[in-house]
């Protein structure tokens, strides 16, 4: 493949996984049970806010 084409393609590729591993984050985040969020210092607001947040925002 084209350097020229590569390179764009990667960045794409990459964003797409780091789009998908923010999705899945959250969505466990917004699973898991009151006192597991305890155990990792975690509020139950501060996950529904994080786990409320589009993929796109870091």
């Amino acid at each position: 493949m084209d350097g020229a084409v590569a390179q764009p393609l990667r960045r794409i590729l990459g964003l797409l996984a780091l789009w998908h591993r923010r999705a899945s984050s959250r969505t466990t985040l917004r699973d898991l049970p009151p006192e597991r969020l305890r155990d990792i210092g975690v509020t139950e607001m501060d996950a529904a806010r994080e786990a409320a947040r589009p993929f796109w925002e870091g």
